[in-house]
């Protein structure tokens, strides 16, 4: 059970981390914070590693490329975050396979 539970809280934190990734690509595309760009990429460069370290320590590149049903991942798929993601995890598993 402990295992299950320490599972799902990094599954939940991975989430979370998504939605902010999602939140600074729409900062990006906000004209009024221009000036800030350069920061904003990289905060989403720093969280974009964090998520990639988590999902393969954790071996959940599978939930991160599908999309998972019914989370964050599945919702943020759909944006351009996950046409980024999916892409970059795809070659990433097939490089390491």
């Amino acid at each position: 059970m402990a295992e299950t539970y320490r599972k799902s809280k990094i599954e939940h934190y991975l989430d979370r981390l998504l939605v902010r990734k999602q939140a600074l690509i729409r900062q990006l595309e906000l004209n009024e914070l221009e000036q800030c760009k350069e920061f904003i990429r990289g905060q989403l460069s720093a969280t974009d590693m964090i998520i990639w370290e988590l999902a393969v320590e954790f071996d959940l590149t599978d939930q991160l490329i599908e999309g998972g049903k019914g989370n964050v991942s599945e919702r943020c798929a759909k944006k351009s975050v996950g046409a980024h993601t999916s892409t970059a995890l795809q070659d990433h598993s097939t490089q390491t396979n």
